[in-house]
């Protein structure tokens, strides 16, 4: 079944690739048995903190408080690993440009690089190779994240199948455009069916392309940056925009959803009365929340995701809207990924 899947993959992807081989068991570190051990007992401990701040942070803030009678009590799962899992988002995509950004660097360091120039494509495979090698390096982190996001689908296709299976319409009562009484109900009831699904799978798919879009400008920055100080200094500042980006977007989307959460602190009057018109302007800031701050863990949370939909005009089409984006992440990472093979061939005729 893993080779089917394995199969998709394109030829330098494969597992039995030799360049790939050689790449994944280079990165494998040798280190003793103790020290492994210490390593996931670390691990461990952070993500037992990390849950008790989520925990603490879902006491306070969530409504209803945690022990209240829900629809679903696995909901207030949702509530207490929200936190853990932004907080985790946020380092992965530093991480990613991180171990990326010095592949070529790494390669000259190792005295690999004048070889790897005069094989055939060998600049432009490596390139490739160390790109798709990313998701083994962060294999456990992306596993972590996207395991959460399998239970929160779980979650929600229960609370679909609530009220004798009517749940579904009664989130979509109200909304633009779907809730008009003159639709015809059966083809609403499709359409509800494609939103949601288009919501939830934007939601399983979004780390992975977003993954795939960091890794590649780490990449690009890399084969772009020869300098020294340039190409120490520009993953820094790209690191840090992204990173301030989240935050904003989590600021934005905390203020056109209005939801009570710690960044509630950071209101500004005249944002906050542009955001809550319902026009336009709160379409777009609810999907730059979802879209660059939670990476669509709104639209897995149905207390929230009724919240998208009822109280935005065509916040209903906001899910599809979000599958679009990544493709377009997805599209962008390769036309990156190309770029940076360019430049590395042109490096090897240099």
């Amino acid at each position: 079944m893993l080779r089917r899947f394995y199969r998709q993959f394109p030829d330098y992807a494969q597992p039995d690739h030799p360049a790939m081989r050689y790449t994944v068991l280079r990165e494998r570190h040798v280190a003793r048995r103790s020290t492994r051990i210490l390593r996931w007992i670390g691990a461990f401990a952070l993500l037992v903190i990390l849950i008790v701040f989520g925990y603490i942070i879902a006491a306070i803030f969530t409504t209803p408080p945690l022990g209240e009678s829900l629809i679903n009590p696995l909901e207030q799962v949702y509530m207490v690993l929200y936190w853990p899992l932004i907080i985790l988002q946020i380092a992965l995509l530093p991480i990613t440009i991180a171990v990326t950004t010095g592949i070529i660097g790494s390669e000259i360091r190792r005295g690999t690089w004048d070889t790897l120039k005069i094989t055939t494509s060998g600049a432009g495979l490596t390139v490739r190779v160390r790109w798709f090698a990313v998701f083994h390096r962060l294999r456990y982190l992306l596993l972590l994240i996207v395991a959460a996001r399998v239970f929160f689908v779980f979650v929600a296709l229960v609370d679909y199948a609530s009220f004798q299976g009517r749940y579904l319409d009664l989130l979509f009562t109200g909304t633009t455009p779907l809730g008009d009484p003159a639709l015809n109900p059966t083809v609403a009831l499709v359409l509800e069916v494609l939103i949601a699904a288009a919501s939830m799978t934007a939601s399983l798919v979004m780390p992975f392309t977003t993954v795939a879009l960091h890794a590649s400008i780490g990449i690009a920055l890399g084969a772009l940056l020869r300098n020294r100080i340039f190409g120490l200094l520009g993953p820094l500042f790209v690191i840090l925009i992204r990173v301030l980006l989240t935050l904003v977007a989590l600021v934005v989307g905390t203020l056109a959803l209005s939801f009570a959460s710690p960044l509630s602190a950071f209101n500004i009057p005249f944002l906050s009365d542009s955001i809550l018109n319902g026009g336009l302007f709160s379409w777009l800031a609810t999907f730059f929340g979802i879209a660059e701050g939670d990476m669509g863990l709104t639209l897995l949370h149905t207390p929230h995701l009724q919240r998208v939909w009822a109280d935005i005009e065509y916040g209903a089409l906001i899910g599809v809207a979000l599958l679009v984006y990544t493709l377009l992440q997805a599209l962008i990472a390769q036309a990156l990924i190309r770029l940076a093979v360019w430049r590395a061939s042109a490096a090897e005729r240099a």
